[in-house]
């Protein structure tokens, strides 16, 4: 398998710190972690896709080792797609497969409704599309109740919360069960640890949240839900989702309905795997994303 070397890719506005493999292949695949991770999400995924293509994992901004704007405002999601987007420019790439989880997910949907002709496939990984996602929030109890979090986060003292004991309470709440199932060994806790306790690491992780307009809004409660428009929320390329029906974040209703906004889709449900994916099944993940991209390939 290829190796993985990391770098810092200066883009400018930005500097990413991003994780790589296969670096000069023809194909460039970048690769979105969620909340709380960071590029090592994909430590197992890269040398096996870097055999074939290039493949990249950024430190999205605020996290471990890339730059931490100041202003919460520059966590918005317009500034998260220009990263990738510089990203790919900057790497001599006019377009780009995408795979992404969680939070990465919420900037893949964005960026590929935005730069349809950017993205060449898209994957997912229990990442909810904000539409749905959105409305669930507004109408679905078991989706509100699940993701109440979100509003925590909002609260001032949670860096505090999630720093404290040396991020007792973050690794809990994550990953406690696969140390204990000895899906992280506990030298790779070490590392999630060291990148949390990177100097405004926390606070930049919580903008993601804080400057969101997706949060819990419960018409039950006579909140007022987002005004969209569903047209501005079409995804007009090839897309694959792979779900782990574990997910105790994500609802699987946020799966009800979603071809209506990706004509071009294809499912895969995993009943044994949780919201984690990487972690729980990572040889399934390379599998299925190698596999992905050759089939989007020999459409051509």
């Amino acid at each position: 398998m290829a190796d993985i070397t990391t770098r810092i890719a200066d883009l400018g506005h930005i500097k990413l710190h991003m994780a790589e493999s296969g670096a000069g292949r023809d194909d460039l695949v970048i690769l979105l972690h969620g909340f709380p991770e960071f590029w090592y999400t994909w430590r197992k995924q890269l040398p096996v896709l870097g055999d074939k293509y290039h493949a990249v994992a950024p430190d999205m901004r605020g996290y471990n080792l890339s730059d931490r704007p100041a202003k919460a405002e520059a966590y918005k999601i317009n500034h998260l797609v220009k990263d990738i987007l510089a990203l790919a420019a900057h790497l001599g790439h006019e377009s780009f497969y995408l795979v992404s989880h969680d939070w990465g997910a919420a900037v893949a949907f964005a960026l590929t409704m935005f730069a349809p002709d950017k993205v060449k496939g898209l994957m997912v990984l229990n990442g909810a599309h904000p539409y749905i996602f959105a409305k669930l929030l507004e109408t679905n109890e078991n989706q509100i109740a699940h993701s109440k979090y979100i509003t925590e986060f909002n609260d001032p003292k949670m860096e505090e919360k999630l720093l404290a004991d040396n991020c007792d309470w973050l690794w809990n709440w994550t990953f406690a069960e696969h140390e204990k199932r000895g899906l992280i060994t506990p030298d790779e806790k070490a590392e999630y640890i060291k990148a949390w306790q990177q100097p405004g690491v926390v606070t930049a992780m919580l903008n993601y949240y804080r400057m969101s307009p997706v949060r819990p809004r419960p018409a039950s409660k006579g909140e007022k839900g987002l005004n969209l428009d569903p047209k501005q929320f079409m995804v007009h390329v090839p897309t694959y989702i792979l779900w782990g029906e574990q997910d105790h974040a994500l609802m699987p209703e946020n799966l009800d309905g979603i071809e209506d906004f990706i004509p071009d889709l294809e499912i895969e449900r995993f009943p044994d795997i949780s919201h984690w994916v990487t972690h729980e099944a990572p040889d399934v993940v390379s599998e299925k994303v190698g596999a992905f991209i050759e089939k989007v390939k020999g459409r051509k």
